[in-house]
């Protein structure tokens, strides 16, 4: 038996129309999270504390690893129930550089297990754009995902349907 080599990191960068500050809130105020994913949200922005965001009936689960107000944010990622990718099995990084017209968000979602690369893309892809939104303190409106049936857990809950580029 050979194994897998791990995947490398996924990685994405964003540029949000507002703050580094404004962006910052949308990663660690639980009514803030939830305006761009996630429909419940239970986060205590302190090394150790709960990262805990419920989207579209997939309960994330980790902790926050790292806090730098407001340039960068470090969490543990998971699946409740999900043996393949547990809770606190993955790590994601938000780092948030000012730019002349807001913030470039910088994502490195590291740790995934092998055939989950494309799903966290699309769920990534689809979540920053709704950020964008959010963070300009504009609102995106219902997640459309959460309007499908529920994806399946061992999936890891993004919807394997969408394409990214």
């Amino acid at each position: 038996m050979t194994d897998q080599p791990a995947p490398g990191p996924f990685t994405t960068e964003v540029d949000l129309p507002a703050t580094a500050e404004e962006v910052f809130r949308h990663l660690t105020d639980p009514a803030a999270m939830i305006r761009w994913m996630g429909q419940h949200a239970v986060l205590k922005p302190v090394p150790g504390g709960a990262f805990e965001v419920d989207i579209n009936g997939v309960p994330v689960r980790g902790q926050y690893l790292e806090i730098d107000p407001p340039r960068r944010v470090l969490v543990s990622w998971g699946v409740a129930g999900n043996t393949g990718m547990p809770p606190g099995a993955t790590e994601v990084e938000f780092t948030l550089t000012p730019i002349p017209d807001g913030t470039r968000l910088r994502l490195v979602h590291r740790g995934l297990p092998p055939g989950q690369e494309q799903v966290h893309a699309a769920g990534w892809h689809h979540f920053l754009a709704r950020l964008a939104t959010a963070a300009a303190v504009d609102d995106p409106g219902p997640d459309p995902w959460g309007q499908e049936p529920a994806p399946s857990s061992t999936a890891a809950g993004w919807s394997p349907g969408v394409q990214f580029s």
